[in-house]
């Protein structure tokens, strides 16, 4: 049995505001090779995610929303917005699953927002296919 407390995340948000990328993860899953990845982002105002997709393998990307608050972009492929979501309690949007092939990032919009994420396995690197510039 695993549990996850206050302390794991006050460290993990801890470590994303010292980080330079102002974004931490906690892995739940053990091994980079499991077939399901779970885990935790701590994220911070800032913090640049590319646009990007996933291909290799093709999966499905799902988070919850835990804290804090977020948009979600949707991007064609000339980077143009073609949707965009705000995930918040207040909203009542705390659930995003973005599909493969999807060009998609983010912009978190308040402190120590913590999502948890769900994906398929084994952890792939991106690669230069994956990232729309």
């Amino acid at each position: 049995m695993k549990i996850v407390g206050r302390d794991i995340l006050e460290k993990v948000h801890s470590e994303a505001k010292a980080s330079p990328r102002l974004r931490m993860n906690y892995n739940i899953h053990e091994s980079l090779d499991e077939e399901v990845h779970k885990l935790l982002n701590s994220l911070q105002p800032g913090t640049v995610m590319p646009i990007h997709r996933h291909l290799h393998p093709e999966k499905k990307e799902t988070f919850v929303l835990l804290e804090g608050s977020l948009e979600v972009l949707k991007y064609d492929d000339n980077k143009k917005i073609i949707e965009r979501h705000l995930m918040s309690h207040k909203s009542g949007n705390i659930l995003c699953e973005i599909m493969p092939d999807e060009w998609h990032s983010f912009v978190v919009l308040e402190p120590d927002t913590l999502i948890l994420e769900i994906k398929k396995g084994p952890y792939v690197p991106f690669q230069e296919i994956d990232i729309l510039k």
